[in-house]
């Protein structure tokens, strides 16, 4: 056995003497939470359970769970050693995440840098100017779609029921936040409450007469899955539930799944091995929200030369409009047609040239809405409660630079600073920069997608960016309605969050910028995730957590985390190589495509509802 020395004055430095009581094994969860218990237990040769831990490990010493302990809490150790001693008893953020320190005690400093940072001179305004949102707006989510929790439902439709029974026994593929399950109460589904929403939103567009009441928008709805093979009944559920249970008079909708990503590639890149499983929508967050940005070059060249902008919504948001017109006096539409920075020009505090080719709006709660419409939607942690326990919270707590984040750059009030923290449903792009800079988010990225999507541009002097969509609010609504789906997923979501950090930390290595640059570019929130000790932090982390949740969070969790490893060490330079030039040639091809016999065309109007 490693000796595990530094692992030993981490744990020394968190563990009270009521945690080790609290570790006990008889108070474990199942054998996956025992399992890491008795790993900790192991150090401790006083302490009642340290003979039987030693044995419990012994009999598994095979099991993948250790073999995600002896990975990771064996690399970056000697780094960490000597830096220990220098660390709070209470918790190791200035270690494993000074951003939480720096957020925690100095909150006002941190917000007046920030705005500082963020702070844009010399802005220029669009030299085309959005007027006719219904026109030029191309308006796109994706919807995620899962097995039922329960196959005999009376809610499954009939059509389905049948060919979802192969799905009973197959190991998920793919893993989201909170995806519709197939037997969701009409109440609980995702997809009849945006849709609906989002239609009662532009009929208050009619209205204001910014739109004609015979005209529509265009959504584009990207459908994922968890397993692989349920893609056609998905298509063939959304189809039912939307012709069956909303009654759309302003909205036109496309579905776009795997195969209609993958026909449309086989005719813009044919015989090319390489493209292969870039564009698309299953998998991970990053491949469907790249997508959902690209399909505004395929919607400008053979749809509709007027579509300019693109602009991302999910789906358990919505547009507030009686809050929206009563605070800020604008609807909508009219909020959008402010924008006159959206794809205009500044400079950066550092005098490096920006192109504000994105847009950026926020989001309130449905609970805060009725006090300020200005209300975030992140609150402060208490340290009081982070400390009075055992939890991971002690090592790393990136709620801290993020809840002072929002607060400062989501909140803010003029149109003047640039974001760089951004939520993935209000986030918009023009079409000259998809053909400038070819942006993507990287195919493997599963968490903070929007977060990422930017830094595939950015240089030493120059780089695309996001500007502040002042009054661009959305109400926030997921907690109405999907708090069954939100549980079902809770561990899945956690697990994405430690691949984050190791996948964001080997990108930043591998970035042009250089590592330390990019982590001061992307302060304080999304930098958070960028560590020194990327394995060492999600070892760690994975252990603690693994204590108390037990179950799927160990035994899913330790195959996620040594394949996310894996690739990172050995695949994620090539891939992110791959896809840069992937989306190059994209645009590329594309501005120099003849759709000579319609194909791309034809496709494109086959997944209209």
């Amino acid at each position: 056995m490693r000796k595990y020395n530094t692992l030993k004055k981490i744990l020394d430095n968190l563990l009270l003497e009521s945690d080790l009581s609290n570790l006990s094994l008889e108070q474990s969860n199942d054998d996956f939470s025992k399992l890491c218990r008795a790993f900790i237990m192991q150090f401790y040769n006083d302490h009642p359970d340290n003979i039987k831990s030693k044995s419990i490990l012994k009999s598994r010493s095979n099991s993948s769970t250790l073999n995600v302990f002896e990975t990771f809490l064996n690399m970056g150790e000697k780094d960490i050693k000597d830096k220990i001693e220098s660390q709070s008893i209470n918790h190791m953020w200035g270690l494993f995440c000074p951003e939480a320190i720096e957020a925690s005690e100095n909150t006002n400093t941190l917000s007046e840098k920030l705005l500082e940072k963020r702070k844009l001179h010399n802005i220029k305004e669009s030299k085309k100017l959005l007027t006719n949102p219904s026109k030029e707006i191309l308006f796109s989510s994706n919807v995620l779609i899962t097995t039922p929790s329960d196959f005999s439902s009376q809610n499954i439709p009939e059509e389905i029921k049948y060919e979802l029974q192969e799905f009973k026994n197959i190991n998920q593929s793919f893993w989201y936040d909170h995806p519709i399950p197939l037997d969701a109460s009409n109440d609980e589904n995702e997809i009849i409450y945006g849709l609906e929403n989002l239609d009662n939103s532009i009929a208050l567009e009619t209205q204001r007469n910014n739109i004609d009441k015979f005209s529509k928008i265009t959504l584009i709805l990207s459908v994922s899955v968890t397993h692989l093979g349920l893609e056609k009944i998905a298509l063939k559920y959304l189809k039912y539930i939307i012709k069956n249970y909303i009654k759309l008079e302003h909205i036109d909708v496309f579905l776009f799944d795997e195969d209609a990503c993958n026909k449309i590639t086989s005719i813009l890149f044919p015989n090319r091995d390489q493209t292969n499983n870039i564009m698309g929508v299953n998998g991970n967050y990053g491949r469907h929200f790249t997508f959902l940005k690209y399909i505004l070059l395929l919607w400008n060249k053979f749809v509709d030369s007027n579509m300019r902008y693109s602009f991302k919504i999910d789906l358990d948001q919505i547009f507030d409009q009686e809050v929206l017109l009563k605070t800020t006096g604008y609807s909508i539409f009219e909020i959008f047609k402010n924008q006159k920075y959206w794809g205009g020009t500044a400079n950066d505090p550092d005098g490096n040239k920006v192109d504000l080719g994105l847009l950026a709006g926020a989001l309130v709660n449905k609970k805060d809405i009725s006090q300020d419409l200005f209300t975030p939607d992140v609150k402060r942690p208490v340290n009081k409660d982070l400390f009075s326990k055992l939890s991971s919270k002690k090592i790393f707590c990136s709620e801290w630079p993020q809840s002072i984040s929002t607060e400062t750059e989501l909140m803010y009030r003029s149109d003047d600073i640039q974001r760089v923290h951004v939520t993935g449903g209000t986030t918009g792009i023009t079409l000259d920069s998809l053909k400038k800079w070819a942006p993507f988010t990287p195919s493997f990225i599963n968490r903070a997608e929007d977060q990422a999507f930017v830094i595939s541009t950015i240089q030493e002097n120059r780089y695309l960016t996001h500007c502040h969509g002042k009054d661009l609010i959305m109400r926030h609504d997921k907690h109405a309605f999907a708090t069954k789906s939100i549980e079902m997923s809770k561990f899945g979501k956690e697990i994405g969050n430690l691949e984050r950090i190791l996948l964001f930390s080997y990108l930043a290595n591998e970035h042009e910028l250089g590592y330390e640059k990019l982590k001061h570019r992307l302060w304080p929130f999304t930098s958070s995730f960028l560590s020194k000790y990327p394995e060492f932090l999600t070892g760690l982390i994975f252990l603690i957590d693994g204590c108390f949740n037990g179950g799927d969070y160990v035994s899913s969790g330790s195959r996620r985390l040594m394949d996310t490893h894996l690739f990172c060490k050995t695949k994620l330079n090539t891939q992110l190589q791959n896809e840069k030039f992937f989306w190059k040639e994209f645009v590329e091809r594309l501005e120099n495509f003849k759709d000579v016999n319609n194909n791309l065309k034809s496709i494109i109007n086959s997944n209209k509802i």
